[in-house]
């Protein structure tokens, strides 16, 4: 429904009203203006068009007398009661999104947790007007299972790999940001094994077959002319503590491992292969969340994005500042090896949380050639990035995120 005002021009121009229409910027997910983002120009349009608080506090008796007595009302009595119910509305809509969310995580390190603490820390979340509960479960799978039976608002999980399987399922699922463009890995060698190359006709251990480590290593080789099935072994040897275990023993001659995992066992003789973080553009931090959460609470979601990306802003500019603050929201760590492991880790940030949608479709590739998830599955039935696309550019408007981000 469209209303028009006495002095709104034939192609439904309101600014001669005093009202300027929010920025295109402000739709919803479903490609609708949100009433919240009028708020602020109906206050604006009511002060400008001159509506007193008269007119605001008598408007609805006064303006009923009005159409008894005559059929045309006054234009301006008209317009501030359009102007009211407006107002109304956009302010109900606005109450109705949630204030509080819980987020779960799968993973305590500082490379998953520092941009979410320092968000919460720097009070990036309160000035969204938001309060958040952070949740840790241990499984990707344990986490979209409390995300899809509604006792988590969002979720952030390692890899896309669970997203595209749950969506393909016809479950609910889309992935909404990536905290990540890299895969958060660097890939150890044993001191016999030194580079890639030198890995052919060798084990490499990974978390498990199917885990996102077997799936990364396997495009890494890939991209190396080295094939996965045959020029050389992949065991599933389990955590970071047995990989690590199994490569001083010399079980294996290479694994995956954290940037914190990496810097003690640098120390240790063990060469760097390669920092994935910088190698292989797989995203491997998503945040997920249901299509319901998007449909109900856009304007949540926007501010909840609009945080993070303000945490990893400050974390990706201010590094001993931002590792500061991690210790002081309770991460754990030696210095030393924090300080060093963030110089592995910052590479494969994102700057504002932007999908790496080339990445994610290399993952989409392997499970349908898997036979995983049907071939007729497409990456748009998955990733739902507007409301992303909405946070960014607001906060490009308010000079808090560069033009080139």
């Amino acid at each position: 429904m469209i209303l028009r005002s006495p002095t709104e021009d034939e192609n439904g121009d309101l600014r001669h009203a005093g009202i300027d229409r929010p920025h295109p910027d402000s739709q919803d997910a479903s490609g609708e203006t949100s009433m919240s983002a009028w708020i602020p120009a109906l206050h604006a349009g009511m002060t400008q068009s001159n509506c007193t608080k008269t007119d605001h506090a008598l408007l609805i008796p006064d303006f009923q007398k009005s159409l008894q007595t005559n059929p045309r009302p006054r234009p301006k009595l008209l317009f501030c009661a359009l102007l009211t119910t407006l107002l109304l509305l956009a302010t109900f809509s606005y109450a109705q999104e949630k204030k509080t969310l819980r987020v779960v995580f799968v993973s305590l390190s500082w490379n998953n947790q520092l941009p979410f603490r320092v968000a919460v820390a720097k009070g990036f979340f309160k000035e969204q007007g938001l309060s958040v509960e952070p949740i840790f479960v241990r499984g990707g799978p344990t986490a979209l299972a409390a995300l899809i039976s509604g006792d988590v608002d969002f979720a952030s999980v390692g890899g896309a790999q669970a997203p595209i399987r749950s969506r393909a399922k016809g479950l609910d699922i889309h992935i909404i940001a990536s905290q990540s463009s890299y895969t958060n890995y660097t890939l150890l060698g044993s001191k016999q094994a030194r580079t890639v190359e030198e890995l052919r006709g060798k084990i490499v251990g990974v978390t498990g077959a199917g885990a996102f480590s077997d799936f990364a290593i396997r495009i890494y080789l890939k991209r190396n002319n080295l094939d996965p099935d045959r020029d050389v072994v992949l065991r599933a040897i389990g955590g970071t503590a047995l990989r690590a275990i199994a490569l001083e023993k010399g079980l294996i001659a290479a694994a995956p491992f954290s940037a914190e995992d990496t810097v003690r066992l640098l120390d240790k003789g063990f060469p760097m292969i390669v920092n994935l973080n910088e190698a292989l553009r797989i995203p491997q931090s998503v945040l997920v969340t249901r299509g319901d959460v998007l449909e109900k609470y856009p304007e949540t979601t926007k501010r909840f994005l609009k945080a993070i990306i303000s945490g990893m802003q400050f974390v990706k500019n201010h590094k001993q500042e931002a590792i500061k603050t991690g210790y002081t929201a309770g991460l754990k760590g030696e210095p030393d090896i924090i300080n060093r492991s963030y110089d592995l880790f910052i590479p494969g940030y994102t700057v504002d949380l932007s999908v790496a949608a080339d990445g994610i479709q290399i993952m989409l590739d392997e499970d349908i050639r898997s036979g995983i998830v049907d071939k007729k599955f497409t990456l748009d039935r998955v990733i739902n990035d507007r409301i992303l696309k909405q946070a960014q550019q607001e906060l490009r408007r308010e000079g808090k995120l560069g033009s080139g981000s």
